[in-house]
């Protein structure tokens, strides 16, 4: 009989049940749920949120669908594309709920599209001072001649005990992971219409942020530049061991560079990183070359080396330091068929970042016959500025002149791109680079004319194909089989 009843007593707080989940839902869904949430989010930060849809389920959680972030009031300008688009799944400690406390136990984004104004990125607040209080012991009163413990009546008297501070054990948390499924960062000027500039595909991740020691990983399908892959896959595992998040010395090869990065992040007060990357001294050789037009171009060294650190809090750009230092030797750029076409002695870079100010203190490529030399600043609201000298004997300074000719570089036919240099049988030209990161200019012209830095690379892509189809040869041969006289 006990069991009959119980059995009738199920089906109605099964439908009780879905009843009271169904009218929860719909009472999330309402207008004033959502614009509840996006105040809350709103009072945290200084963006304007839209939430199109909330809903709950005892085994999903929280699910915040088509959540987006914009700048607002006066920052409102700076972002031509929403800041964060994305689906959010929450799960909480039920437990602390009861007792009136919100504890997160797992965050996972899905389809987030993160796109961040460089603009933006500059105005980011300064991390604040902490002020440091000299912490030293009470040294006791001198006596009359200067000796501690010493009295004026002349007696000593016995000094007070002091005793070992008690150690609290500091509770650990309770677990608490960051999972993304699939994201996309891209940092742009909004100063260019948008374009992009640099992008990070496919991330996905799971980062335990909380709790006692755990692990974890992290991915992604490859980087961007302006449009060109400059970077593949890779994926690396993290470990937390509380307060900090470390992933561990992990080496992949980057276009043929054996390439060793590692790094931390401290998840106390301001998060604090640090980053290091590493290619350890020896012979490379690229069979693709990012950013160079032609698929067929492939570079070997006799030797790469290169170090480079980056440190700050999280949140503020401008504590953001960082020193980067690439060496190079017996560099040859070669075709299709493998023959050496350009060839440097050495190439050199020297970078560095503070106050949230990008600067390539010197960048080169030198040899005999052709050298590229160089310097330039990125500030932290995208705007960049930098010169490139380029120096070529005789021969050199003809095939770059047909080359800027032809690509419609120079705005109409010049019989020579490059000026006399001081030094006999020498050529250079100074080209000024100015503008956004992602919309610069450069000084192409025959007398100094501006041309939009994405539309040269373009004009140079289309010039060089045109005439390895018009040869009939490969494109690397192109540019050597075809000498001019100035």
């Amino acid at each position: 009989m006990g069991t009959l009843v119980a059995r009738w007593l199920v089906v109605p707080l099964l439908v009780l049940s879905l009843g009271l989940l169904l009218i929860f839902n719909l009472l999330l869904q309402t207008r004033w749920c959502r614009g509840w949430l996006e105040h809350k989010l709103e009072k945290r930060s200084r963006f304007d949120w839209t939430v199109e849809s909330l809903s709950w389920t005892p085994w999903t959680g929280i699910q915040v669908r088509d959540i987006t972030a914009r700048p607002s009031g006066r920052d409102r300008h700076l972002a031509s594309r929403a800041l964060c688009r994305a689906d959010i799944d929450t799960r909480i400690y039920w437990s602390s709920l009861l007792r009136g406390k919100v504890a997160l136990r797992e965050v996972r984004f899905r389809r987030a599209e993160l796109a961040i104004p460089l603009e933006l990125l500059a105005l980011l607040p300064e991390e604040e001072a902490v002020p440091q209080k000299a912490l030293q012991p009470a040294k006791p009163a001198p006596g009359p001649e200067g000796v501690p413990g010493v009295q004026p009546d002349g007696k000593n008297r016995a000094r007070p005990r002091v005793r070992a501070p008690v150690k609290k054990e500091v509770p650990i948390s309770r677990p608490f992971r960051v999972i993304i499924d699939r994201c996309g960062l891209v940092l742009y000027s909004s100063k260019n219409q948008g374009k992009s500039g640099l992008v990070l595909r496919g991330l996905r991740a799971e980062l335990p942020l909380q709790g006692g020691d755990a692990s974890g990983w992290v991915q992604c399908d490859g980087f961007d530049f302006g449009g060109y892959s400059i970077g593949s896959s890779w994926r690396s595992r993290v470990e937390w061991k509380s307060p900090v998040l470390i992933m561990p010395p992990t080496e992949f090869v980057w276009e043929g560079l054996p390439t060793r990065v590692e790094g931390s992040l401290r998840m106390m007060g301001s998060p604090r990183f640090l980053a290091t990357v590493e290619v350890p001294d020896g012979p490379v050789q690229m069979n693709r070359v990012p950013m160079v037009p032609w698929p067929e171009a492939s570079l070997k060294a006799g030797s790469v080396q290169m170090q480079g650190t980056l440190r700050g809090a999280l949140t503020s750009l401008g504590s953001w330091r960082g020193n980067l230092v690439l060496k190079a030797a017996g560099l040859a750029l070669t075709g299709t068929g493998k023959e050496e076409r350009v060839g440097f002695e050495e190439g050199r870079l020297m970078a560095g970042m503070r106050n949230g100010i990008f600067q390539v203190l010197d960048a080169r490529l030198h040899s005999e016959q052709l050298s590229f030399l160089g310097n330039g600043v990125l500030l932290p609201d995208g705007r960049v500025r930098g010169v490139i000298r380029v120096v070529a004997d005789q021969d050199n300074a003809s095939v770059i002149t047909r080359f800027a000719n032809g690509a419609m570089w120079t705005g109409g036919w010049t019989r020579s791109w490059l000026a006399p240099l001081d030094t006999p049988d020498r050529y250079y030209r100074d080209l000024e680079l100015k503008g956004t990161v992602n919309g610069a200019v450069i000084n192409t012209g025959r007398n100094g004319e501006n041309l939009e830095v994405s539309q040269a690379w373009k004009r140079m892509m289309s010039f060089v194909r045109n005439e390895a189809r018009e040869a009939g040869q490969g494109v690397a041969t192109v540019l050597e089989d075809q000498p001019l006289t100035p």
